[in-house]
């Protein structure tokens, strides 16, 4: 209660309030001193020699009381400009210099840094200023390596295909030369596609802020077959794959859903070492469905885990041409869609955990009771 009226502590409207009652308090005690050195003598004199019949006097008692009564509104009227001059100044000061490095940040000036020792209202636009500009300077170099990424990914597609183009205009090729270079040709074909589909998958999913048609999901079934489907992959490296898999259902997107555990597995098997292994697990914890896809492989510094989400990021750069670095912002988009959460525990050099919780639906019965 004594917030609403007072405002919060440290606040420019508990400022205001009592810079309002300092100026209130000053102009009644400086009004009493008034009053008992300039006007009560006088009006003690006038009352001892007055005489009602004497007009003179009658006006000369009128007039101590319009000289009081002008004396009290100049007072009230210099206080009050000092009162507000003094806290326009300390308002209109931070946020003139807070329009100023606006204005840089509008010029693409993403550097600038404000400082405060305020607490007040100020003060918290201050510290959401320097968040925003963080958060400007961070996505501006996430352009610039989106763009990068892009160029890159795209050119070395397009320059093999180019290049193979050419060769295969040669009439001295052997049958097997041709066939060789028309197979790279397809292969950077299907490269250039995949990367081209999933950037407007995601682009599609950010505009995306809901799931409409939900079905039943059997998330067990769903990642054996995801990993039935990369088993030529966790194959070729040697890598054992341990399951414990519970029956769960979830109702969501089943194609949206289904690229997850595809991006988490072919995710695992990528940074597993040769002859490592691989622990899925699905289980149900409260009203969540827990999944969670645990590598022993290279592993993530602590500082890359949350730019792991970011596109075209890729953790390991020595892996730069096996991916796009679109994966998993893809997933993480998807399970916000999907109201759950994801998250990633990591030791470099030694494993990656990735978490990824569900809402399970609420069980309902079809039982009627009469009674």
């Amino acid at each position: 209660m004594l917030e609403k009226v007072l405002g919060k502590y440290k606040s420019i409207q508990r400022s205001l309030v009592r810079s309002f009652i300092i100026a209130i308090s000053l102009v009644i005690i400086l009004s009493i001193l008034e009053f008992f050195i300039f006007i009560d003598p006088y009006i003690k004199d006038k009352f001892i020699e007055i005489n009602l019949h004497n007009q003179e006097q009658v006006r000369e008692i009128a007039d101590i009381v319009r000289r009081a009564l002008g004396f009290t509104i100049i007072n009230i009227i210099l206080i009050s400009v000092i009162i507000i001059r003094i806290n326009m100044k300390k308002m209109l000061q931070p946020l003139r210099q807070i329009n100023d490095a606006t204005k840089k940040v509008a010029k693409g000036d993403y550097d600038i840094e404000l400082e405060t020792k305020r607490e007040d209202e100020i003060g918290e636009l201050t510290e959401n200023f320097n968040k925003m500009t963080k958060g400007l300077k961070s996505t501006e170099n996430l352009k610039s390596e989106f763009i990068n990424n892009v160029s890159h990914e795209i050119r070395t597609p397009i320059s093999s295909i180019e290049g193979f183009a050419e060769l295969l205009k040669d009439n001295n090729l052997s049958d097997d030369e041709r066939e060789e270079y028309a197979n790279i040709i397809i292969e950077e074909s299907e490269r250039l596609i995949n990367l081209t589909g999933k950037m407007l998958k995601l682009s599609k999913l950010h505009n995306q802020n809901v799931i409409v048609k939900k079905h039943e999901i059997e998330i067990d079934e769903q990642i054996r077959k995801a990993i039935s489907i990369l088993e030529p992959k966790w194959k070729e490296k040697n890598i054992k794959i341990n399951v414990n898999l519970e029956h769960q259902i979830f109702l969501g997107d089943d194609d949206l859903i289904f690229q997850v555990w595809i991006n988490l597995i072919e995710n695992a098997i990528k940074f597993s070492n040769n002859g490592g292994k691989i622990d899925i697990k699905l289980t149900k914890e409260n009203s969540e469905i827990v999944i969670i896809v645990k590598d022993y492989g290279v592993g993530m510094p602590e500082d890359e885990i949350e730019k792991a989400f970011e596109r075209f990021y890729q953790i390991d750069k020595s892996h730069s041409e096996e991916g796009s670095g679109l994966g998993l912002a893809i997933v993480k988009r998807i399970i916000e869609l999907s109201e759950g959460k994801i998250e990633i525990k990591s030791k470099e050099g030694k494993e990656t955990e990735v978490k990824v919780k569900l809402p399970a639906p609420n069980e309902k019965s079809n039982k009627i009771v009469i009674e």
